[in-house]
């Protein structure tokens, strides 16, 4: 549980932080600014939440193998 808090807490942070990026923006520069700001939260958010759900499926098999091998 508490692995899926830190996952979460780190995507509103990346959330949070691409907010103040794009608000901060200047009129002249915004188009192209906005388009890299969003690809990077998005590509960031998507990179931590797979990384903690593939880690913790291969956690999952693992026990289920070590336990059945037990029995």
């Amino acid at each position: 549980m508490t692995g899926l808090l830190v996952v979460v807490l780190g995507d509103a942070a990346i959330v949070a932080a691409s907010i103040i990026g794009l608000v901060s923006l200047d009129e002249n520069t915004a188009d192209s600014q906005t388009v890299a700001i969003l690809a990077s939260a998005f590509t960031a958010i998507t990179s931590i939440t797979t990384a903690y759900f593939g880690i913790r499926a291969a956690t999952n098999t693992a026990q289920s193998s070590i336990s059945a091998r037990q029995d």
